[in-house]
C-alpha cells in the first residue's frame, strides 16, 4: 500500500489498495438447530448438506468443529431438474448429488471454495449412484439407457480452475479459438434526434454496449468481461442520447427457467438496466423487458408481465441523465400480456398490443381505449407523423390479410387496402429483428403525405408495396427477383431505407426507396453485405456490414458517402488474412433438378476432403461472408476453418430457405412429409464429388439444428456418400431411427440440455436406440448442461463444441495424421499492482468567483487477472464526496476520472460507493492511466481559509484472477 499527496492549497490524499476481491459467505454466531435427519455429513464433521423442499436446491450448514454448535443453515445453490443422492468429496470441499433431469440425469459436483457447479461426464444417459474416489479426483457412477444394459462409467471430476483455450491442432493455421473470437456487433439503435447509436457487442468472454456520437468515435459504455453466457438486448436510447436501456439474460423456457449455461449458483432473472451514456455504472430498474423512452425522456417504460412498468429520469442541462426514481407499475392488464410499446410522438399515449387486439393507455387521464375488433386479429401498429391516427395489420379468418387505420381520437376502424385471394393472401413478414438483438420494429411505415408502405408475396417475393391511408390501389416500391428483409422509415419519413438481395441474389445491399416508386437509390453495396439500417439526422445512416474476412462491424454514413467505422477492433490474433473469399454457385438436385444455390469455399492448399453444410432454420440463407445471425456467422467461421485444412466446404442453400421467393420457401414436401430437400443435399454432394482433386473417400456432413436433421438424414441414407458426419442439436428422431441399418459412418452428436428449439428429448430417444438396435456404430455424444439450442452462451462453450467437433470430422477425415500435442510453458504468479504518481493541485481557490479548477496525476496498472477495474471512493466517513477543510466542506462534489490509450470514462462525481474508472478485458503490464479530478466552486460558496483536502482509495481488483 503506497499513500500520495495530491494537494497544496486544495489537498487530497491518495490511499491506494491492490488486491482482488472475492466473494464468502457469512455466518451468523448464534446456535442453531441441528441439521434435518435427512442431512448427509461431510467426512470432517463440520458440515452437513441436504436437498431443499422444493427438491430443486442444497442447503449447507456448518459448525468450526465436531463437537460446535451448529450456525443458521444457508442455501447453497438451485438448479435445473431436481436433487438426489448427495456425497461430499473425501476433503469436504465438494458437494457431489444426483440431479435427474426427466428422461435424462446428470452427476453434478458444487465447489465450495469456488462457489461454482459443475457435471461429471454430461450425457444423454441416466445417470446415479455417485461414489467418490479416495483422492477426490474422479467419481464412479451408473450409467443407464432403458433398453440397454447398465454400464459402470469411472470418469474426471470438473475442474474449477480457469479455462484455458485448446492447443494448437496439427496442421493448424489458426485454431478454432482464433477465428471465434472474431467481434460480433449487433444492430443499431438510434437516439430520439437520430444523432447517436448504441449497439451490443459480443467480444470472445465479453458482452459490452458502445455508444457512438455523430462526429465522434465509438466508445464502450457497458461491459460485462466475465464469459458468464448472459445474454444483453433490446437496447433504447434517450431523445438526446443522453442514456441507455437494455435487457440482460434472455427469455424463460417453458418451465419459466431463464438461461443458465455457467450453472450460477442463484437463479438468474431477465432484468431492465439504465445507464447513463457518459457513465458506466449501470443501474438496475428490474425484471423485464422492452424498454422505451418516453419522447421528452420523462420517463422509461417496460413490460413486466401484465403490467408496463415505469420509472421518471432526471437530467442535467446537456441533457445527460443524473437520477432515476422508483419504479412502479403505469398500470397493470386484468388479463393477458401488453407487447409492441409504442409511444405516440408527442408522448402523450402509449399504444400497445394485447389478447389480438389494439390498445391506447392515455398518459394524462390513465385510461384505456381499444380498437374493436370482433372475429379479428390485430398487429403491428404504428403511429402516423403527427399522432392523430394509427394503422395496423387485420387478419379474419379465411379472408387475405389487410391494412386498417383508425382515428386516435375515436379508434374507429376502417379497412384501408385489402390483399387478395391466392399469392401473397398471407402475410409474410419482414425480419425486424435481423441479429436477435433488438426490439421487434414495424412492419408498416407511415410517409409524411399520407402514404402507408408495407411488404407483399403477391408476384411470389416479399417486396415493398404503398397505398394511401385513404385508401387506394397498392404501387410495388420494389421490383426484380429478390425479397426485402428489413425496412426502417426514413427520418423525415419521406422514404424507406431497405435491406435486400434484389440485383445481388446472394448477399444483403441498402437502397433508399420512395413511398411513391421510382428507382431504388443504393446507400450501400459492394462485396460486403450489409444488413439493419437505422436512418439518423441529416442524412446519415448507420448500418452492419460483414465481407468474407471482416466479422460484423458497424458504419455510420453521412450524406456525402464517408464512412465512420465504429469499435472494437479486430483482435491481434484473428487470421484476417488467412481466410478465402467464397464464391456463389448453381448445382440440380439429385431427382427433381431444381437449381439450388449454395456458396463453395475452395481452400488454397486442397487436401481432398470435402464437406457439405446445411444450414438450419430452415428459414435461412447464407451469404458470401460473414451473417448476421450470430449463430451463422460462428458456422460460416467454421466452415473457414475446414477450408484452412484443404477441404472444399459447399454450404447449401437447399429448399425451404429464405430469399429465393415464396415458391422456394414453401415447396411441397419438405421435412417429415417426404424430406424434398434431403435431394438438395444429394445433388450438393455430386457437385462437391465433381470438383477436381476431391477424394471420394474423404467427404463429410456436418451442420446445426435442422441442418443437424440433414446431416443425420445425409450420415443415415447415405454413409455411401457421406463418410462422417458432426450433427449439433437436429431434430432427428423417426429420420435417424428408421435408417440405422445403413447408418455406419462415425457420427459426433452434441446438444444442449436447455434446447428451446430442439426437444432434447428427441436425441435421448436417438441415442437410445443406437445404443439398444446399433452398438456397433462409432457414435460419440458431447452434452452441454444447461446450455442452449446454439451452445454459444459463453465463449468457452462455444470454442469446446467447435474445437471438438473441427477435431472429429478433421481425425476421421484423415485418420493417419498424429494429433498430439506437446507441452510447453511457465507460470505467472497472480499480480495485481497499482501505483499512483507524484502529487496533483488544484492550485488556490478564489472566493467569489465561479470556476472548475483542474488537477490530474498519473497511475500505473499491472494485471494477470481476466477482468480486472479500477475505482475510486471516498472511505473517509464524513461529507462522502467533497474536499474538507476542518469541519468546512466544498459544496460541490469532486468529480474524477481516468483515462488510458483508447479507453476513458467522463467524469463522474465522488462518493463512498466506489466509482468505476476504467474496466479491464484482458491481462496487461504497465499500463499508463491519467487520474483528472475537476472541482467545481460556485460564485456564492463560501470557503474557509486554509487548506481542503481528503484521503481517497483508488481500488484495483477482479474476480477472475
Amino acid at each position: 500500500m503506497r499513500k500520495g499527496l495530491i494537494g497544496a492549497r486544495s489537498l487530497c490524499a491518495i490511499a491506494l489498495v491492490s488486491g482482488a476481491a472475492f466473494g464468502a459467505a457469512t455466518a451468523t454466531a448464534h446456535a442453531a438447530a441441528p441439521p434435518p435427519a435427512g442431512a448427509v455429513l461431510s467426512p470432517d464433521g463440520k458440515r452437513a448438506a441436504w436437498a431443499g423442499a422444493d427438491t430443486k436446491s442444497v442447503w449447507d450448514q456448518t459448525r468450526a468443529s465436531t463437537s460446535g454448535t451448529w450456525r443458521d443453515p444457508e442455501r447453497l445453490l438451485s438448479i435445473r431438474g431436481t436433487v438426489g443422492k448427495i456425497v461430499y468429496s473425501p476433503d469436504s470441499k465438494q458437494v457431489g448429488f444426483e440431479n435427474p433431469r426427466g428422461d435424462h440425469a446428470f452427476i453434478a459436483v458444487y465447489d465450495l471454495p469456488t462457489n461454482k457447479i459443475g457435471y461429471v461426464d454430461p450425457s444423454f444417459g441416466i445417470d446415479s449412484g455417485p461414489v467418490w474416489s479416495p483422492d477426490g479426483k474422479q467419481m464412479s457412477f451408473t450409467r443407464s439407457f432403458p433398453g440397454s444394459a447398465d454400464q459402470p462409467v469411472t470418469a474426471d471430476v470438473p475442474s474449477f480452475g480457469p479455462w484455458t483455450e485448446p492447443p494448437v491442432r496439427t496442421n493448424d493455421t489458426f485454431t478454432v479459438a482464433d477465428i471465434l473470437q472474431a467481434p460480433i456487433s449487433y444492430g443499431p439503435e438510434a437516439s430520439g434526434d437520430g444523432r447517436s447509436v448504441a449497439y451490443i457487442t459480443r467480444e470472445a468472454r465479453s458482452r459490452a454496449i458502445y455508444f457512438m456520437r455523430s462526429g465522434t468515435p465509438s466508445r464502450r459504455i457497458v461491459n460485462y468481461p466475465d464469459d458468464d453466457g448472459r445474454e444483453l438486448s433490446q437496447l433504447a436510447l434517450s431523445r438526446a442520447g443522453g442514456a441507455v436501456a437494455y435487457v440482460r439474460d434472455s427469455s424463460p423456457n417453458g418451465d419459466g427457467e431463464i438461461l443458465n449455461p455457467g450453472s450460477d449458483v442463484d437463479t438468474p432473472h431477465r432484468l431492465v438496466y439504465v445507464v447513463a451514456s457518459r457513465s458506466s455504472v449501470p443501474r438496475l430498474l428490474g425484471d423485464g423487458l422492452t424498454p422505451l423512452f418516453k419522447p421528452d425522456d420523462s420517463m422509461l417504460v417496460w413490460l413486466n408481465g401484465r403490467s408496463v412498468m415505469s420509472v421518471s429520469l432526471t437530467w442535467d442541462a446537456e441533457g445527460h441523465l443524473t437520477d432515476a426514481g422508483t419504479p412502479a407499475p403505469l398500470f397493470t392488464v386484468a388479463s393477458g400480456t401488453p407487447s409492441n410499446l409504442r409511444f405516440s410522438p408527442d408522448g402523450s399515449k402509449l399504444m400497445y398490443t394485447r389478447s389480438s387486439g389494439v390498445e391506447i393507455f392515455d398518459m394524462t387521464t390513465h385510461t384505456t381505449a381499444a380498437v374493436v375488433h370482433t372475429g379479428a386479429t390485430d398487429a403491428a401498429p404504428v403511429w402516423s407523423p403527427d399522432g392523430t391516427q394509427i394503422a395496423f395489420r387485420r387478419t379474419i379468418s379465411g379472408q387475405p390479410w389487410a391494412i386498417w387505420a383508425a382515428d386516435a381520437a375515436t379508434l374507429t376502424p376502417r379497412k384501408v387496402w385489402q390483399g387478395t385471394t391466392g399469392a401473397g393472401a398471407s402475410y409474410y413478414a419482414l425480419d425486424e429483428n435481423p441479429t436477435f438483438e433488438s426490439t421487434p420494429g414495424d412492419q408498416i411505415f407511415w410517409s409524411d403525405d399520407g402514404m402507408l408502405a408495407f411488404t407483399w408475396e403477391v408476384d411470389g417475393w416479399r417486396h415493398m408495396y404503398s397505398v394511401p391511408a385513404a385508401g387506394g390501389t397498392a404501387t410495388l416500391l420494389t421490383p426484380g427477383d429478390g425479397e426485402v428483409e428489413t425496412a426502417q422509415v426514413a427520418r423525415d419519413h419521406k422514404s424507406i431505407v431497405i435491406a435486400t438481395n434484389i440485383g445481388d441474389i446472394a448477399r444483403r445491399h441498402l437502397f433508399s426507396v420512395g413511398f411513391h416508386g421510382g428507382a431504388p437509390v443504393e446507400l450501400a453495396g459492394g462485396h460486403p453485405s450489409q444488413w439493419a439500417p437505422m436512418p439518423l439526422a441529416d442524412g446519415e445512416l448507420a448500418y452492419v456490414e460483414g465481407s468474407y474476412n471482416v466479422p460484423p462491424t458497424i458504419y455510420i454514413r453521412d450524406a456525402a458517402g464517408s464512412l465512420s467505422k465504429g469499435g472494437p477492433d479486430l483482435p491481434a490474433t484473428y487470421p484476417v488474412d488467412k481466410l478465402v473469399e467464397p464464391t456463389a454457385v448453381t448445382f440440380p438436385s439429385s431427382v427433381d433438378h431444381m437449381t439450388v444455390h449454395g456458396q463453395l469455399f475452395t481452400p488454397t492448399h486442397p487436401t481432398g476432403c470435402a464437406l457439405i453444410f446445411p444450414h438450419g432454420g430452415p428459414s435461412r440463407q447464407m451469404l458470401l461472408g460473414y451473417h448476421y445471425y450470430d449463430t451463422y456467422t460462428v458456422l460460416y467461421e467454421m466452415n473457414q476453418y475446414f477450408a484452412s485444412h484443404g477441404c472444399v466446404v459447399l454450404s447449401v442453400d437447399y429448399r425451404g430457405g429464405i430469399m429465393y421467393g415464396n415458391a422456394w420457401r414453401t415447396f411441397p414436401g419438405r421435412g417429415n412429409t417426404s424430406a424434398s430437400e434431403y435431394q438438395d443435399i444429394q445433388g450438393g454432394a455430386a457437385f462437391l464429388l465433381a470438383q477436381a482433386g476431391v477424394d471420394p473417400a474423404k467427404v463429410g456432413i456436418y451442420g446445426l439444428s435442422y441442418g443437424g436433421y440433414l446431416t443425420t438424414l445425409g450420415v443415415s441414407r447415405n454413409s455411401n456418400i457421406f463418410h462422417v458426419a458432426w450433427e449439433m442439436a437436429g431434430n432427428n428422431g423417426n429420420a435417424a431411427v428408421a435408417n440405422l441399418a445403413s447408418w455406419t459412418a462415425p457420427t459426433l452428436l452434441e446438444q444442449g440440455d436447455d434446447d428451446r428449439n430442439v426437444d432434447f428429448s428427441d436425441n435421448v430417444a436417438v441415442v437410445r436406440a443406437i445404443k439398444a438396435q446399433k452398438p456397433s456404430l462409432e457414435f460419440q455424444t458431447h452434452v452441454m448442461p444447461n446450455e442452449q439450442h446454439e451452445m454459444y452462451m459463453r465463449f468457452r462453450d462455444l470454442v469446446d463444441v467447435y474445437d471438438l467437433g473441427g477435431q472429429w470430422m478433421l481425425t476421421h477425415l484423415f485418420p493417419g495424421v498424429a494429433n498430439t500435442p506437446g507441452d510447453v510453458g511457465g507460470s505467472v504468479p497472480a499480480t495485481l499492482s497499482l501505483t499512483i504518481g507524484g502529487p496533483a493541485s488544484f492550485g488556490p481557490f478564489t472566493p467569489g468567483i465561479a470556476k472548475d479548477y483542474s488537477a490530474a496525476t498519473t497511475a500505473t496498472v499491472t494485471s494477470t487477472a481476466g477482468d480486472a477495474a479500477l475505482s475510486v471512493a471516498d472511505t473517509s466517513g464524513g461529507a462522502a464526496g467533497h474536499l474538507v477543510n476542518g469541519t468546512f466542506a466544498l459544496a460541490q462534489a469532486l468529480q474524477v476520472r481516468a483515462t488510458r490509450a483508447g479507453a476513458d470514462t467522463p467524469f463522474g462525481a465522488l462518493g463512498a460507493t466506489p466509482l468505476s474508472l476504467l474496466s479491464y478485458a484482458a491481462p496487461l503490464s504497465n499500463d499508463a492511466v491519467a487520474l483528472e479530478f475537476r472541482q467545481h466552486v460556485d460564485a456564492g460558496d463560501a470557503l474557509r481559509t486554509g487548506t481542503y483536502g481528503k484521503t481517497l482509495t483508488f481500488t484495483l481488483s477482479t474476480t477472475t484472477p
